[in-house]
């Protein structure tokens, strides 16, 4: 039975966070001094405490803020709680031990598996270990997500008619991306304030340019495994995920950002933060699609596996945080040409004079997804080298808009993701172990 409390954690100090994590896991009181509370929020959700003894992780403090975009809504709390729900039913999610106003304090689920923010600790985490249990939370039922879906839509007379015969696997279901559940999509730049995502959205909106990426079907995934409605995590990365050196299993955490979408949306995250061309060799990617596909018993065969990198490529543009998405530097590339709230002064992105605009963008991007897919020779360089680099490295497949749009990018240093030096000539950002052998 989980104990409730009638208290709030939201401003609390680091010692009374302590202090109600060893009342949670209930050591005598000497060992008070011993307990070491680490926070370790991201910038979008609850803020979020790892406390442990004697360097050993006991349990993880979760305190829900009324300043964050994915907490401020009543409806996000909603699909936040059901989605755990969900997961811990299915042993996905450690239990929930102690549980307050605005906190509930849940057992750890064991030791981190990073290596570093990019990278895993492979003897903890094998790329196997990691493929199998995405499989498993991708397995997770799915229903409890249908009424959460109907809400969101009803709520907003725009979306209700744009997104009514939309396919489920369209991108723009992808909810940190788009914003469409809380009206508010997550931002780079610090996170600023709800009401400042919210007017990032009303001006995705009123510019047309959300419409025109609805409509817009050359960025949805072809193959059946990454069409399939799953349980997406949607920041599926080394520091949310945990080793329990009891069960020698891995545990994914922190459900934030966890919805119902395509299999393909937990790729597009994973390929520019430790999956894609920056990260690792072709081999790599190779075997873990394959190993996922086979957890996750579908087909294994060249063309399957092929054809789901293809996909998780492609996602990279309109994942979240795609190349379309709203975290960049010096603009949104949506809202390219739109003097919007986060722009900063002196960027041509901001100005009516840019070129391309936003919704040119969409169009000059479909246009070189198109291009890919009918090139055998560029979906291999695309497989081998990432979508972004080769549409790079071949000046914009022929667009000399795009491909100038591109060198902008490169030279504020935003596309750094994908592994694109902020300059010419220089080497790509890539990993040792992403090197090409000589």
């Amino acid at each position: 039975m989980v104990q409730l409390l009638k208290l709030k954690l939201e401003n609390a100090s680091l010692d009374k966070i302590a202090e109600l994590a060893l009342k949670a896991i209930g050591p005598n009181a000497s060992a008070k001094k011993n307990i070491d509370v680490k926070d370790v929020s991201g910038n979008s959700g609850a803020k979020t405490y790892v406390c442990s003894l004697h360097e050993v992780p006991k349990c993880i403090v979760k305190v829900s803020s009324s300043k964050s975009i994915m907490s401020s809504q009543p409806i996000t709390q909603k699909r936040v709680s059901l989605a755990t729900e969900v997961l811990r039913h299915q042993k996905l999610a450690p239990p929930i031990i102690l549980k307050g106003t605005d906190f509930h304090i849940e057992r750890s689920a064991g030791i981190s598996v990073m290596q570093d923010f990019f990278h895993f600790n492979e003897e903890l985490a094998p790329p196997d270990k990691i493929a199998e249990v995405l499989a498993k939370l991708h397995s997770a039922p799915t229903n409890w997500y249908d009424q959460l879906r109907a809400e969101f839509l009803n709520g907003d007379k725009f979306l209700s008619s744009a997104l009514h015969s939309v396919p489920p696997h369209a991108p723009f279901w992808c909810l940190p991306w788009s914003g469409i559940d809380t009206k508010m999509p997550v931002l780079g730049v610090g996170n600023p304030d709800p009401s400042i995502a919210k007017r990032i959205f009303e001006l995705g909106v009123k510019t047309g340019v959300y419409e025109k990426v609805i409509q817009c079907d050359a960025f949805s995934p072809v193959s059946e495994a990454a069409r399939r409605q799953v349980v997406v995590h949607n920041d599926f990365k080394p520091d949310n995920i945990l080793y329990n050196p009891d069960s020698k299993e891995l545990t994914v955490i922190d459900y934030d950002l966890v919805q119902v979408g395509a299999a393909v949306m937990d790729f597009g995250l994973p390929y520019m933060m430790w999956l894609g061309s920056r990260f690792t060799d072709f081999k790599y990617r190779r075997d873990f699609i394959k190993s996922y596909l086979h957890h996750s018993s579908l087909p294994t065969d060249e063309k399957s596996v092929r054809d789901m990198m293809l996909d998780c490529e492609i996602n990279t543009i309109v994942a979240f945080p795609g190349l379309l998405a709203n975290i960049y530097d010096a603009e949104i590339p949506l809202l390219r040409g739109v003097d919007h709230p986060t722009a900063k002064s002196g960027y041509i992105a901001q100005s009516s004079k840019a070129s391309p605009t936003g919704l040119e963008l969409i169009d000059l991007l479909a246009e070189a997804v198109l291009k890919v897919k009918s090139n055998a020779d560029l979906i291999t360089s695309s497989l081998e080298q990432g979508l972004v680099v080769t549409i790079f490295k071949n000046n914009g497949l022929g667009s000399n808009l795009l491909y100038s749009w591109l060198k902008e990018m490169q030279e504020n240093n935003m596309l750094r993701l994908f592994g694109i030096a902020e300059t010419d000539g220089a080497e790509l950002f890539v990993s040792d172990h992403a090197r090409k052998k000589k």
